[in-house]
């Protein structure tokens, strides 16, 4: 089973405008309304893909049960821990014609102490050997930095295969804890090696401070877009084909979720890597959040360029 956790998830609602302007009244023109956060993006990629995942998170009030009703009518399981506070609303405005955009994201709710622990016990009733357990997405207000680290260790202990994808310090004191694989961005990668990540050979240099702690698998996109990939014993790199933008908001998630099908797949690096990026350009076509048509990834595959590299 994949399992999905996404401590601080959102109501993500888009709204597009003629033009963004300051101090006057704008009309919308389209509002859109999706559910969202990391791991709630990719359980929604993997039933994509025909792969049954379970959402894990921390949901409060009505704009949480908003989005509790919103992913089970998309056939998606979930397993919540109810909080006194509201889940948080993300607002994004875009501006029609133009790739102008501004994004506002809320804290989210107060998360009490009782409610970590509720949170502990529900992962230690599901956690089992040969799992996949994806932690992502940034921490709710009051939730300790170690959060990610101690849940990677608790699933370790029980046989679990844990993926990361988090920022700041919850990804430095997760990645102490050794995760079977984890995605940061470049600027936290770069927070973590000590150098900024610019191109490709500063991308394959940072990739080994992260293999030496003993994490089987780097993955770092570059440009939001093409994939550095590296194992114990190999990297490779893809490009992603050029495509229609739509929508790009989530297309990181598709992408995770492509290269999670491929591994499950049991598809050598080089084929993981191809499919994470043909995955995310996919997404990038359609007006929703980490869709896409199978199909359309199938023939933006033959567009990849890839390559395997020489480990440094």
């Amino acid at each position: 089973m994949i399992f999905t956790l996404t401590p601080n998830p959102s109501v993500d609602r888009s709204l597009t405008v003629p033009e963004i302007s300051f101090n006057s009244t704008i009309r919308v023109q389209k509002v859109r309304l999706d559910w969202g956060g990391k791991g709630f993006n990719v359980s929604r990629s993997l039933k994509e893909f025909g792969v049954e995942s379970i959402v894990i998170a921390w949901v409060g009030g009505g704009s949480g049960k908003m989005l509790a009703d919103g992913i089970q009518s998309m056939g998606i399981q979930t397993d919540f821990v109810w909080v006194e506070q509201n889940t948080r609303t993300n607002t994004l405005i875009y501006e029609n014609q133009s790739d102008w955009r501004v994004k506002v994201n809320e804290p989210g709710p107060h998360i009490t102490s009782d409610d970590i622990e509720q949170m502990f016990l529900k992962v230690q009733t599901h956690a089992r050997k040969g799992d996949i357990w994806l932690l992502s997405g940034s921490l709710p207000p009051d939730v300790p930095e170690e959060f990610y680290a101690e849940l990677i260790t608790l699933l370790k202990s029980r046989g679990a295969l844990v993926y990361l994808d988090a920022n700041g310090n919850p990804l430095r004191y997760g990645c102490e804890a050794v995760p079977t694989l984890v995605k940061p961005d470049p600027k936290e990668a770069a927070k973590i090696v000590g150098f900024s990540i610019e191109d490709l050979e500063d991308a394959k240099r940072a990739a080994l401070p992260f293999l030496r702690m003993g994490i089987s698998f780097f993955a770092l996109s570059l440009n939001d877009r093409d994939l550095l990939l590296a194992s114990q014993r190999k990297m490779v790199y893809a490009v992603t084909p050029k495509v229609d933008y739509r929508n790009a908001t989530g297309a990181g998630d598709a992408l995770f979720a492509g290269m999670l099908y491929a591994q499950i797949q049991e598809m050598e690096l080089v084929e993981v890597a191809r499919w994470a990026v043909a995955t995310g350009a996919a997404s990038m076509e359609t007006e929703g959040v980490s869709v896409f048509n199978i199909d359309r990834i199938k023939i933006l595959l033959q567009e990849v360029e890839s390559k395997i590299l020489n480990i440094l």
